[in-house]
């Protein structure tokens, strides 16, 4: 168990010693603004999009509970 404990004290160690090494990929830090540009919005976009698939997710569900919630009272029988 102390050894799994180890390993990330090891790799935060190291990444405090060799920051380089934790830099991203060269492409992303292109000097072009255009590719630049291009990386920060597809980077937006790719972190908004699952946010709003689980908000449309949410609202067609809780939309379909609320019809259901209707259908069920307006065919209940009246006493």
């Amino acid at each position: 168990m102390m050894r799994f404990a180890v390993i990330p004290l090891v790799a935060l160690a190291l990444m405090a010693v060799l920051p380089e090494a934790a830099w991203a990929c060269p492409v992303c830090f292109d000097s072009s603004d255009e590719n630049r540009q291009a990386f920060i919005a597809t980077t937006a976009f790719l972190s908004l999009l699952p946010l709003g698939m689980v908000a449309g997710a949410g609202m067609y569900i809780r939309k379909r509970t609320r019809d259901m919630d209707e259908d069920s009272v307006d065919s209940a029988p009246l006493d």
